[in-house]
């Protein structure tokens, strides 16, 4: 699986940042993070990742998933959200 890019984009679905700046090949069970700083707000409250991948044959679709770690004083939030699929480019 080839992932061909990571895009951050804000509430209004401008987009803030890419992640990649070439293609990141994975081998079957591999991970990759993509981090976010917790004060970072450009996104705000409705942010969007989008991950565009390619595979050379057939494959499994990537779990995606987004995890927000939180700490303030003696207070901590975590929560999590599964990525969908949106579009599928089979040939």
């Amino acid at each position: 699986m080839i992932i061909t890019a990571v895009k951050y984009y804000d509430t209004d679905g401008k987009l803030v940042k890419q992640y990649l700046q070439n293609p990141l090949k994975l081998s079957p069970l591999v991970s990759r993070d993509f981090y976010l700083e917790q004060k970072d707000t450009t996104g705000g409250y409705g942010a969007n990742f989008l991950v565009e991948w390619v595979a050379e044959k057939q494959v499994n679709e990537p779990i995606v998933e987004a995890i927000m770690l939180g700490t303030s004083g003696s207070q901590a939030v975590a929560f999590s959200s599964s990525g969908k699929v949106i579009e599928n480019n089979i040939k």
